[in-house]
């Protein structure tokens, strides 16, 4: 981790400096998961590259700037208010383009997918995933996919850092009792070792 922030210290450095390449290297490592991310909210790819592409180009026009603390944080951040303010802008917000469905896939599946029969638990998983809020289901991606804290994920999703603690918890006791009642003792050991992290 050391490393990772000591590269981005010297490629914000040359980016700085007018280096393109440096530019490349942040855009490069960042762009998937700021993809991905987006395309988790908002259906319509061609809105979400575009925010994209305006997040970048505003990070280039403040590259005098220092670096930020948690250069993922707030770039996703940016792109989530990008991505809003583009739908706004719009006045007619579509079903189909950007649905308030936030369907991630996490990453703790595969703990239980070994497991547990496959196709069984990712069934009852996804039932029981969609039944939560749309704000619940972000809540989770952010904390577990993508590991933010609930202070930043308070920020991005405009609620207090206990807020972002409630949902958590809720969307967890969710999932955990609709597996208890199936008899899946399993999944919620993992769901509270997940909940006390």
């Amino acid at each position: 981790m050391a490393a990772e922030n000591d590269k981005l210290s010297f490629d914000w450095k040359n980016f700085q400096d007018g280096s393109k390449e440096a530019f490349a290297a942040i855009y490069n490592l960042y762009v998937d998961l700021l993809y991905r991310y987006g395309t988790k909210f908002c259906n319509d790819e061609s809105l979400v590259k575009d925010a994209i592409q305006d997040v970048f180009i505003d990070l280039y026009l403040k590259r005098s700037n220092p670096v930020p603390a948690n250069l993922k944080y707030y770039l996703l951040l940016a792109l989530k208010r990008n991505i809003l303010k583009k739908i706004k802008r719009a006045r007619t917000v579509d079903d189909e383009i950007c649905e308030s469905m936030f369907e991630p896939e996490y990453s703790f599946e595969n703990i239980i997918i070994e497991k547990e029969s496959r196709d069984e638990i990712n069934e009852r998983l996804t039932k029981n995933i969609k039944k939560l809020s749309p704000g619940q289901k972000e809540v989770l991606y952010l904390r577990y996919n993508e590991a933010l804290h609930y202070e930043e994920i308070a920020t991005i999703m405009g609620i207090t850092v206990e807020s972002a603690r409630k949902q958590v918890y809720r969307a967890i006791k969710i999932i955990r009792e609709s597996f208890k009642k199936d008899g899946l003792i399993l999944m919620v050991l993992l769901f509270n070792s997940l909940h006390e992290k």
